[in-house]
């Protein structure tokens, strides 16, 4: 069984700092260096309120309008001038809203300046006023998110790239930096199918999960590693990313022993990371540090 990771989620960290987004770049260091090797964050580019207010109808959604959604690659670049070690991602980044040569050079950037840190979690979105928004066509959005990655693998390779895609084209190019990893980690945020997973079996690296997909969890792992060795990669190699909502107990406390079990659970089921967004936990900043060493604990055993 592949070792356990843990993740730290940042997203609206800055509540717990009276709104003061610099101070999640301290949480972010201390996250670094006491032990877990993920730090990752969300996006949204933004929203119409029609579209935001049938979100929260139909799916619950937990986030308010006016939540600060910072730009993740760029909070991500801030993040790593303050860490030394842990891993760099997004859960996950609406890929197909930015133009493939420009995504491919903002990550090739990022996993420069982290020193080949990157592991960048991919996905299509659900808000098609947010394709609207940024001149980005809605329409066959997973088939274009299977070619972005691989027009940026393209790029990441040996100069010259060349590559012709949907609406893009581009031959003999030259785009610097080159990413200091060999292979930059790539996990899609898609639900579970053959289609999905024989997608990320041919260009992606890996599934991050979303918490609604995971009543079929051990099923839908069987049928990744079964895609992966189709395509004659080794199922082993696979990063599999959940992220774990806290367990509470019949007064509505946070039951951390029942969390760290589920966290555990899923982990034999065949998570490679798990990860934990502080904010859902209820707590305040003062409590940040008590959380990271629990956190760490369920690496060593001893959470």
């Amino acid at each position: 069984m592949t070792a356990l990771e843990v993740g730290l989620n940042v997203l609206g960290a800055e509540a717990l700092y009276d709104g003061r987004i610099r101070s999640v770049l301290d949480l972010a260091a201390e996250a670094d260096r006491v032990g877990v090797d993920l730090i990752s964050t969300g996006d949204h580019v933004g929203f119409t309120a029609a579209a935001h207010a049938e979100r929260v109808a139909t799916h619950g959604f937990t986030f308010a309008l006016e939540h600060p959604w910072f730009e993740p690659i760029s909070l991500l670049s801030s993040v790593a001038a303050v860490t030394r070690r842990a891993r760099l991602g997004v859960s996950v980044l609406i890929a197909t809203l930015r133009p493939p040569v420009l995504l491919a050079k903002q990550l090739a950037t990022l996993d420069a300046l982290s020193d080949g840190r990157v592991a960048i979690g991919m996905g299509v979105g659900w808000q098609e006023d947010e394709y609207t928004a940024t001149g980005m066509p809605f329409d066959a959005r997973f088939g274009r998110m299977e070619q972005t990655v691989a027009a940026c693998r393209e790029l990441w390779g040996t100069p010259p790239a060349s590559f012709s895609g949907r609406g893009y084209s581009f031959e003999d190019f030259h785009s610097y930096p080159l990413p200091v990893q060999a292979r930059v980690p790539v996990l899609f945020g898609f639900g579970p199918s053959r289609r999905n997973f024989e997608r990320i079996a041919r260009v992606a690296d890996g599934w991050t999960v979303n918490p609604t997909d995971m009543t079929t969890f051990p099923e839908s792992v069987a049928l990744l590693r079964q895609c992966f060795s189709e395509q004659g990669r080794d199922p082993d190699s696979i990063r599999i990313q959940v992220s774990v909502t806290p367990v509470r107990d019949s007064s509505g406390s946070v039951d951390l022993s029942a969390t760290a079990d589920r966290a555990r659970e899923w982990h034999a089921q065949g998570a490679t990371v798990v990860v934990f967004r502080p904010v859902a936990f209820g707590i305040t900043s003062d409590d940040i540090p008590s959380l990271l060493d629990w956190m760490v604990g369920l690496k060593e055993g001893t959470a």
